[in-house]
C-alpha cells in the first residue's frame, strides 16, 4: 500500500500540430518564396529521472521491463509493450500475457535478467530503495514517479519520449489535460467537504490527506478535504488515523469509500461504517452522496486511467452539475 502516499510535480505539455507557410502565384519571383516548415513535437528532457538520477537511456528500446502497475498502463497508454510486467499488473487485458517477475516490492533479478532489457522502468514510489540492485543488472533503469494529476500527464509524455512513442505521449497527456480543463470549467464556486476513508482493521480507519493521490485530485476539482492537514499515519504516509467521533464531527457533505484486501464476504468500507448507529445521521448519508469506488484505479495504480475518476468523482462531488450517465 506504499501508493497510499502521494503528492506530486508538473510537466506542461506542448501540443504536435504542423504548419505550413509560403506560396503565391505564377507571378512572383520564387526566390522570394519562404519555404514550407513543419514543427517537431517539443523535446522531452528524460536526461534525468524522477529521482534526480542522471540516465543515459537507449533511443530506440527494444526491450523494456515496467515494474509497477503504474508503469504498465503508462506503457500501454502511449502504444508500447513491455516484454516483463509484475505479477498485480493486469490492466489492460493484453497485459496479463507478459512474462511476470514476481511482485513490484520483491521482484526476481534472476527473472528480470533473463529477460533481456535493453531498460528498466522502476517506479519511483516503490523502487527507491532497490533502485542500485535493479542497476547491478547492467541495465538502464529511469525512474517515474507517478503521484498527482500533473504527474501522470508527465509521466506520458516521459514514458513516450523513453519507448520511442513521443508523439503518442504527447497526444494522450494533452487529451488529459484538456479533459480537466473542460471540468474545471464547469466547477462551481461552493465547495463540498468531502472524506476519503479506507478500513483498516476491525474498527480502525485511515482517511486520504491532501498529500495522497487521491487527496490532491480532490484539490484540483475544488473540494475541501475534511482530513487535509492531519498528521500521518505512521505506517501510510498520505493517510491519517480517523475515528468514528472524527467522522460524525466532520460530518463532511460526501464520503468517499475504499476497501482493499480481506477474505471473500469482508464487508466493504462503507458498509462496515453503516453498521454504526450514527451513521444514517451524516450529512453525506442523508443526502446519497456515499460511494464505495476502485481501489486499483483510485489508490493503488495512479495512471492514465485517471481519466475514469475525471468522469466519475466530478458527478459524486457537484451532482447538480455534472449530469448522471
Amino acid at each position: 500500500m506504499k501508493r497510499l502516499l502521494l503528492i506530486g510535480a508538473a510537466l506542461v505539455l506542448l501540443p504536435f500540430f504542423a504548419l505550413a507557410c509560403g506560396g503565391g502565384d505564377d507571378t512572383k519571383d520564387d526566390s522570394t518564396a519562404v519555404p514550407a516548415t513543419a514543427t517537431v513535437p517539443a523535446a522531452i528532457d528524460i536526461s534525468k529521472d524522477d529521482l534526480g538520477r542522471s540516465v543515459k537511456a537507449p533511443a530506440s528500446p527494444q526491450r523494456v521491463v515496467a515494474m509497477s502497475p503504474t508503469v504498465v498502463e503508462l506503457m500501454y497508454a502511449v502504444g508500447a509493450t513491455p516484454v516483463g510486467r509484475p505479477s498485480s499488473a493486469n490492466y489492460p487485458e493484453t497485459a496479463k500475457s507478459v512474462e511476470n517477475f514476481g511482485t513490484s516490492y520483491q521482484p526476481s533479478l534472476e527473472v528480470i535478467a533473463s529477460m533481456r532489457p535493453d531498460l528498466i522502468i522502476a517506479d519511483a514510489i516503490i523502487h527507491q530503495p532497490m533502485i542500485d540492485q535493479l542497476a547491478s543488472l547492467g541495465v538502464p533503469v529511469w525512474a517515474v514517479k507517478v503521484d498527482s494529476f500533473d504527474s501522470v500527464v508527465s509521466g506520458l509524455e516521459k514514458v513516450g519520449a523513453l519507448t520511442g512513442k513521443q508523439e503518442k505521449g504527447q497526444t494522450e497527456a494533452k487529451a488529459l489535460e484538456d479533459k480537466m480543463t473542460a471540468v474545471k470549467a464547469k466547477l462551481p464556486s461552493q465547495q463540498p467537504s468531502v472524506l476519503v476513508v479506507v478500513a483498516a482493521g476491525p474498527g480502525q480507519f485511515i482517511a486520504s490527506k491532501d498529500s495522497s493521490y487521491l487527496g490532491s485530485l480532490l484539490k484540483d476539482l475544488g473540494a475541501k478535504n475534511v482530513a487535509g492537514s492531519e498528521a500521518d499515519n505512521f505506517r501510510f504516509p498520505g493517510f491519517a488515523d480517523y475515528s468514528l467521533e472524527k467522522i460524525v464531527q466532520a460530518n463532511p457533505d460526501v464520503i468517499i469509500g475504499i476497501s482493499v484486501g480481506g477474505p471473500p464476504g469482508t464487508p466493504k468500507t462503507t458498509e462496515l461504517l453503516g453498521m454504526t448507529p450514527v451513521w444514517s445521521g451524516l450529512k453525506a448519508v442523508k443526502n446519497g452522496s456515499v460511494k464505495e469506488v476502485d481501489h486499483v484505479i483510485y489508490l493503488e495504480s495512479a495512471g492514465p486511467r485517471v481519466s475514469q475518476i475525471l468522469d466519475e468523482l466530478p458527478r459524486l462531488l457537484y451532482p447538480n452539475v455534472f449530469a448522471s450517465r
